[in-house]
């Protein structure tokens, strides 16, 4: 993400996002009642009447929308914010949708009463890994492979690569060379030739393939690793994620730091340890101090109570955490009501 202008007195950053995670970051910072300013397409009012019940071109242009609902399109790369224009040369007190994207390089001007210092916080954690590389797994065994790529808003699945060997009685009809080359074509189209590989599955398939990959003498090898997973798919790619082997490439990955946090969460509440959840419970342990890191879903951020906690947890000098739901563990611990502490001590 690109910031180009700032002014908190007056309530104003115009930004830029540049990729998939930027998009998820402004879903979680935008907010209802907030006036967004970007350039968006209607007709023009200066048609009369017949022409504009017919389909006519759409013209740009730069219109102030009060946010009413903001929606996140999971890897559509796409934001849509729902409003009502405030600002512009027409159509004041109508409903519009920005869909604002990374590929087009979009502006947008965000304006609120009063920015809260988590979504600053967000902001500059996006400024500061703009530049990061993207993680892409190859996850195989003698079936099939999965290619995604492991982003700070979640994990991508991008394709499925059927090996064609349809079991033991047909093993000579498989061929491998031609199964390795079609994962090379989609990794040539999809991958970022500086960022890491990751190669996982069971068995040695994932030996043979690092082999086929370092004959082929492609700069896609070069940052790589190798990792045994009980099961290939997207099931590998979750259990290597939380193994910690990613750690080996990268340290700062949102969803990595995020599913290390929360699995160890529910060790501690297996064991009834240090940490507890709900509501009630959280709200109790900030307010004596017991709290070592505050776990809350992006969902619960946006509600008055999650707003409270996290007030709570910076005047007790407590971290805290905004959990993203889109990845498995966010949406395991979503499920227990989305809120939830490390703590301190027991209470």
């Amino acid at each position: 993400m690109k910031v180009i202008f700032k002014d908190l007195k007056h309530g104003e950053i115009k930004l830029i996002p540049e990729n998939l995670d930027d998009i998820w970051h402004l879903y979680n910072i935008i907010s209802e009642g907030d006036l967004i300013r970007a350039v968006s397409y209607r007709t023009d009012e200066g048609k009369d009447d017949k022409i504009r019940s017919k389909k006519s071109e759409k013209k740009p242009m730069k219109l102030g929308i009060r946010v009413v609902e903001v929606k996140f399109h999971e890897f559509s790369d796409r934001l849509r914010i729902h409003g009502i224009i405030e600002e512009g040369p027409q159509d004041l007190g109508s409903f519009h949708t920005l869909n604002i994207t990374s590929d087009k390089m979009d502006k947008i001007s965000i304006i609120k009463k009063e920015w809260k210092y988590y979504e600053l916080n967000r902001i500059d954690e996006a400024v500061k890994l703009r530049n990061q590389s993207i993680l892409t797994f190859v996850s195989l065994d003698e079936d099939t492979a999965t290619i995604a790529i492991l982003r700070q808003s979640g994990v991508q699945w991008i394709a499925d690569i059927d090996s064609k060997r349809s079991g033991k009685m047909y093993e000579s009809k498989y061929d491998e060379k031609e199964y390795f080359g079609e994962i090379f074509s989609l990794l040539r189209i999809n991958k970022d030739e500086e960022s890491p590989l990751v190669i996982i599955g069971p068995g040695f398939v994932k030996e043979h393939f690092l082999k086929y990959g370092n004959d082929k003498k492609s700069s896609i090898f070069n940052k790589c690793l190798v990792h045994g997973t009980g099961f290939a798919g997207m099931s590998g790619v979750h259990e290597a994620i939380k193994s910690g082997i990613i750690e080996k490439i990268t340290k700062e990955n949102r969803v990595v730091f995020e599913t290390q946090l929360i699995e160890k969460f529910f060790e501690e509440i297996k064991k009834s340890g240090l940490a507890t959840y709900g509501v009630k419970e959280v709200d109790i342990a900030l307010k004596k101090g017991a709290v070592e890191r505050l776990l809350i879903t992006d969902f619960m951020v946006r509600t008055k109570k999650g707003e409270e906690l996290l007030e709570i947890a910076k005047q007790n000098n407590s971290t805290f955490t905004i959990i993203n739901t889109i990845h498995d563990s966010g949406k395991n611990f979503g499920g227990i009501g989305g809120v939830g502490v490390l703590l301190r001590f027991k209470i």
